[in-house]
């Protein structure tokens, strides 16, 4: 008993790793940018500018005008540009699958490069966003602006590798988890839509409806991160000895929800840099700007541009951790076959079946989540939830559940490291 207690000390060394990495990212917001002094009066105009204001918020990013503005979502948009490369390029898929340790080293390489770049691209829009709050603001600022921003994100982004190494969880989900926590209040309710409830009446529906909400997010996400389907495996000696007993079956757990939130990234990082580059543009298309600028008709391009981009990066992003070739190579290895299913090209392609029908439940999952608190707030009559604050919510649940698991499976290896002993 007594070496299984020292046993969880490692456990115990990676969790206070964790929160003081987080401690200091948190302390990084408070870090302004050099020469930018009217931070209060922009943070209240970016806090109802939903294209800054969101990027930052889902990225990881701080909710003031600080060197970590941009959060992770440079990172994000070079690794989703590389996930890209390597699945249109044989030789950066090459890299990833065959050239072992090194190749992946490359591919790291490649994605740090682009994350300098999508720093440098998004901190010109930032400086855009800042000159009209900043007095004396000529060309060097545009140079102070991005140096300083771009060192921040790649410091965060230098901290969830840490945090992914040394720590406990995921370090850029973790990151954005924290973030989102500090965001909390602002994302169940709008200010300004707090000073026109009803004190007995509509107050009281709308904390129903948080409640409701928050609740059935829970179930959702819980039903994502955990449910599963299981592609039955039966072994070579099995087939020899003629065994049908269910309780030697191997199964291959394929979970719904196995891209994480990466859907949910992704797809917000994209739908936002999109919707801010055309604000951004000078000569946009009049339909196109007066879209953007309508707040119902935004929410309608919001919702359906955003499901279908979750439907989307839930293939594409499962297919890329799990591949049918290296599953049915893997399959070959150890002897052994998926039941009533003939050994090469019919195992590759009832594997990549399962998968997407595995994904397509994930993503019903997940466009479920982005659409039952739109669905509450017109039954109960009540306000909804901004759409940064609906995929907020989504990506803590997420996370969390996911650490949770995390956690619990660090801890049983450590178990079963004991017991091998």
């Amino acid at each position: 008993m007594k070496k299984a207690f020292v046993l969880e000390g490692p456990l115990v060394l990676r969790l206070f790793r964790t929160i003081m990495i987080l401690i200091f990212a948190r302390l990084g917001n408070y870090i302004p940018i050099p020469g930018i002094t009217e931070v209060e009066s922009f943070y209240e105009s970016s806090f109802r500018n939903t294209s800054i204001y969101n990027l930052s918020a889902l990225s990881g990013g701080s909710n003031v005008i600080s060197i970590l503005t941009l959060g992770l979502g440079p990172f994000f948009s070079a690794s989703l540009a590389v996930q890209f490369l390597v699945k249109l390029y044989p030789a950066f898929e090459k890299l990833q699958n065959e050239e072992g340790e090194e190749g992946r080293k490359t591919i790291v390489r490649y994605t740090r490069i682009l994350t300098v770049l999508f720093c440098i691209i998004e901190s010109f829009f930032l400086s855009n966003s800042l000159r009209s709050f900043v007095f004396n603001w000529n060309s060097i600022s545009y140079f102070v602006v991005a140096a300083a921003v771009t060192t921040g994100s790649l410091v965060l982004v230098w901290l969830s590798e840490v945090i992914t190494e040394r720590g406990i969880g995921n370090g850029s989900s973790l990151l954005i988890l924290i973030g989102n926590l500090s965001r909390f209040p602002d994302f169940l309710i709008n200010k300004d839509d707090f000073d026109s409830l009803n004190v007995s009446s509509q107050s009281n529906l709308y904390i129903i409806y948080i409640i409701i909400t928050l609740v059935s997010m829970l179930i959702f996400s819980t039903l994502s991160q955990e449910g599963a389907r299981k592609i039955p495996v039966v072994s070579a000696k099995q087939l020899i000895d003629g065994v049908e007993d269910d309780m030697r079956r191997s199964y291959i757990p394929i979970r719904f929800g196995q891209a994480g939130v990466v859907p949910i990234i992704f797809s917000s990082s994209i739908l936002l840099f999109l919707t801010t580059s055309i604000k951004q543009l000078p000569n946009a298309n009049i339909a196109t700007r007066v879209i953007l600028d309508s707040v119902n008709l935004q929410q309608i391009f919001y919702f359906f541009t955003f499901l279908v981009l979750i439907i989307f990066f839930s293939f594409f992003y499962t297919l890329i951790i799990l591949s049918p070739s290296d599953i049915a190579k893997n399959l070959k290895k150890m002897s052994s076959v998926i039941q009533d299913t003939k050994p090469g090209v019919a195992t590759k392609v009832y594997i990549r079946k399962f998968i997407l029908q595995a994904s397509f439940v994930g993503s019903i999952l997940l466009s479920a989540l982005i659409l039952i608190p739109s669905i509450l707030a017109a039954a109960l009559g009540v306000h909804p939830l901004s759409i940064s604050g609906i995929t907020s919510l989504i990506l803590s649940f997420s996370i969390i559940n996911d650490t949770v698991r995390q956690v619990l499976a660090y801890r049983d290896t450590r178990k079963f490291l004991l017991l091998a002993e």
